[in-house]
């Protein structure tokens, strides 16, 4: 049975990454690039696969997804893509962008190549729980 999320669909963002830009990003401003756009978990995770690129990348993608779905007003470390242990992805929010959500709940697709990330983020109207 495929899980059903209960409530209104509030927004949809999407997002696509080249993976080479952000491998530039790395090679030229590595420290100061990650500080600015991943949490400290995040950049822990990402930075320790051989190759953080598309995983950066793909975490950027899904950051600004969610951005387009609460209308803009936040901050990209205001976002965190949290890794369950099965590899899917989640989404906590922090300061203005929980502020700017209200209550709902955010649900995150992502996936990368060697060249591109993508994510589409979904904006629910309350935090259901799936059934």
């Amino acid at each position: 049975m495929i899980p059903q999320l209960a409530g209104r669909v509030s927004a949809v963002g999407v997002d696509l990454t080249d993976v080479g830009r952000v491998r530039i990003a790395l090679a030229r401003h590595r420290e100061r690039f990650t500080d600015r756009i991943l949490t400290p978990k995040e950049a822990e995770y990402c930075l320790s696969r051989p190759d953080p690129a598309p995983h950066i990348a793909a975490r950027f993608a899904a950051k600004e997804a969610v951005i387009k779905c609460l209308g803009g007003g936040c901050a990209l470390r205001e976002i965190e893509v949290v890794r369950a242990l099965s590899g899917s992805p989640s989404i906590t929010l922090y300061g203005r962008a929980a502020v700017r959500a209200g209550g709902r709940r955010v649900l995150i697709s992502l996936s990368h190549l060697d060249g591109m990330a993508a994510a589409f983020a979904v904006l629910t109207d309350a935090i259901d729980e799936l059934r």
